[in-house]
């Protein structure tokens, strides 16, 4: 492959920035790993206070274009370029491939203008309607997620190939396509350069974590589908069992001063500790906790997950429909019954009371995150590049 031709690919990524969203960070960690391969990868996104102008984002550059707010997003836009400013981007990048990181409105135009010029589409299938309409009237959910599958029918049709990042995203969502559609399921991949067990250094000073305790650890964002609110409630019962007991919460959203309003109510406070941390502190927060909680009811692979199995921990996941992160459990970790805080409470209290227990599980996490190697990831996104070019 090292002889072929590199390749000059535009990602589609409305919110490209310093948004902590996991389709975000898989855009830019496959970006960054494809462009030391000698590929040229340019973003196409949206303008917001932060980005205002076209500007490079690790390194690649980013041409943004007039925008709207989205409510309770987290800080995302959605962009407005015309089908003849995105053409002009792919005529003068010399742009290969074009690849739909987010089906957001400079997709349409995106997919129109690519096809326009001959160019093959790639789209990436990172959107759950479970995640997208959570907060509206449960009337209405039905029929809003049933728009949305609608909306990603017409768009997955319009594109060559579809990306999944699980056998659970291609079993809820490949009937949206073609019969026969050209695919590939790629998983998110982790870094096991970056991920991985060491010692934390003066974390416990800096952030105030106590070092007596047994930590647990989530990070990821606060918003409902995280359903973080049902990690809170099961503190109570498991500080009265043990309470050297200390939780972190890593992540930013809408909810934050809600989920600290419920542990004050709750009496917990003195036991959890909310942080915003930059990527680095990330990976010593996930060495400093003992286990790994994700109380999700939606993730089409789960992120999080693997960079904590990769960084040696044992995982506490919920057994729901909609998460393929389940799929990472295997002696590794335990399931629990979703949003049921009692019965998280009780997995918890199993591996905080049971020192040789999560040793063990976080040995077995350690080896299955090896299967994940985002190298290996990369290598089959570049496969399924070639392939489109040479039909």
């Amino acid at each position: 492959m090292n002889t072929q031709k590199k390749l000059n690919i535009a990602m589609i990524c409305d919110p490209i920035g310093e948004y902590k969203a996991g389709a975000i960070v898989s855009a830019v960690r496959f970006g960054e790993l494809l462009q030391k391969k000698g590929h040229k990868v340019v973003f196409i996104g949206a303008r917001s206070k932060e980005n205002p102008v076209d500007d490079y984002f690790h390194e690649m550059k980013v041409f943004r274009f007039r925008s709207v707010p989205i409510p309770k997003s987290g800080g995302w836009h959605t962009a407005f370029p015309t089908a003849n400013e995105i053409k002009k981007i792919l005529k003068e990048e010399q742009i290969d491939v074009v690849h739909i990181i987010l089906p957001m409105s400079t997709a349409i135009v995106a997919i129109r203008a690519a096809r326009t010029l001959g160019i093959k589409v790639v789209a990436h299938s990172h959107s759950q309607p479970e995640n997208l309409f959570i907060d509206a009237p449960a009337l209405l959910r039905p029929v809003l997620c049933s728009l949305w599958n609608s909306y990603l029918a017409w768009l997955y049709r319009r594109a060559e190939s579809i990306v999944y990042p699980s056998k659970l995203g291609y079993s809820l969502l490949h009937h949206l396509t073609e019969e026969n559609k050209p695919h590939m399921i790629i998983s998110n991949g982790v870094s096991i350069e970056r991920y991985k067990p060491m010692q934390v250094g003066d974390f416990y000073e800096r952030f105030s974590i106590p070092k007596d305790t047994v930590n647990i650890v989530y990070v990821g964002r606060l918003f409902p589908e995280k359903s973080v609110d049902t990690l809170i409630k099961a503190i109570p019962g498991i500080v009265e069992k043990y309470p050297k007991s200390h939780f972190m919460i890593v992540g930013i959203g809408y909810l934050r001063q809600k989920l600290e309003d419920l542990a004050t109510t709750l009496g917990v406070s003195n036991n959890v500790t909310f942080l915003t941390l930059n990527d680095e502190d990330k990976i010593l927060a996930y060495n400093a906790g003992d286990i790994f909680v994700s109380p999700s009811f939606a993730e089409l692979e789960g992120m999080t997950t693997l960079e904590a199995m990769a960084c040696g921990k044992p995982i506490i996941i919920p057994d729901a429909p909609m998460n393929a992160s389940r799929f990472f459990v295997n002696e590794n970790g335990l399931l629990f019954e979703p949003a049921n805080h009692r019965d998280f409470a009780e997995k918890i209290l199993r591996l905080v009371l049971d020192g040789d227990l999560r040793k063990k599980m976080g040995e077995k996490s350690l080896a299955g995150s090896k299967m994940y190697d985002i190298n290996y990831s990369v290598s089959k996104l570049e496969e399924l590049y070639y392939s489109l070019l040479s039909k």
